[in-house]
């Protein structure tokens, strides 16, 4: 297994930056956050004002210079991670022509949210494996995988609903990013169960953790809060997950999504690798 990081995690720095970091502390390749961020990057933070986003356009505009820099730094792109949904194919074709343009292999590509009034899940589901054929032709046309994550909100919260959508079509062209701190939130399958429906189209994992808190006391029932935290510390065993992906022979990429903030970001980065390195 190879071990990056999603830049998502990393909002204090730009990309020179980010490859100066990662080559720094050991990881093997970086996972860029692809979407138009107009926050304010004096004050960055995960999801606005990120240093390390650049939209798809930009993305394009400077491959060349990224690649050059990751050959320089040693560093792979094997993946990037958009933020737009399968029922927007202009988007859909945009986005997978950036990451052609970087050499990447997959990008992620949502299914479509559940909405709890657009009809019954199942024929939200057929309606997600409908619009998915549409993006795995566009996938083999630009020569990239287009994956699935498993993510709260999603039609897909786990690796079995993604499977479903994705059931008949090539896994060479689309894939799962199994994600088990979101399955903390919705869709929790134990790790053999996980791995097993995502059979061949596994073909990434993020690693981040949650955990959970006491909340409100609501008509005498006490509910819970879930709340980031580093990564050795929530309900997510990561040993135990280590363990299953290798009875499962899984040699593609570990990309680190740690959203805690409980030690400066440097700190974190060089502790992830040491962990996930020591599971390995």
């Amino acid at each position: 297994m190879k071990i990056g990081v999603f830049t998502v995690c990393m909002p204090d720095y730009d990309p020179d930056q980010c490859f100066a970091k990662l080559k720094e502390f050991g990881y093997d390749g970086v996972e860029w956050r692809v979407v138009e961020d107009k926050g304010d990057t004096s004050k960055p933070g995960f999801w606005s004002g990120n240093r390390s986003s650049m939209s798809a356009k930009q993305l394009i505009e400077r491959a060349a210079k990224l690649k050059e820099k990751a050959r320089a730094m040693g560093l792979a792109m094997p993946s990037i991670a958009t933020y737009i949904q399968s029922d927007d194919l202009a988007a859909v074709d945009l986005h997978l022509k950036a990451a052609a343009a970087i050499g990447a292999k997959s990008a992620r590509i949502g299914p479509g949210a559940y909405l709890p009034d657009g009809g019954s899940y199942l024929q939200q589901l057929k309606t997600a494996r409908e619009l998915y054929a549409r993006v795995a032709e566009l996938a083999r046309k630009n020569g990239v995988r287009a994956l699935i994550e498993t993510h709260m909100g999603l039609v897909t919260p786990d690796t079995y609903t993604a499977r479903y959508v994705l059931e008949g079509l090539d896994p060479k062209d689309v894939g799962i990013m199994y994600d088990p701190a979101n399955e903390v939130f919705e869709g929790g399958q134990t790790y053999p169960i996980a791995i097993s429906a995502a059979g061949e189209y596994l073909a990434e994992v993020h690693a981040k953790n949650i955990r959970y808190l006491p909340g409100d006391v609501v008509k005498g029932q006490q509910l819970w809060k879930t709340e980031t935290c580093p990564l050795h510390e929530g309900i997510v065993n990561w040993p135990a997950l280590i363990v299953e992906l290798k009875k499962a022979r899984y040699d593609g990429w570990i990309m680190g999504e740690d959203f805690s903030t409980t030690v400066p970001l440097d700190r974190r980065l060089k502790g992830n690798i040491a962990f996930l390195k020591s599971l390995l």
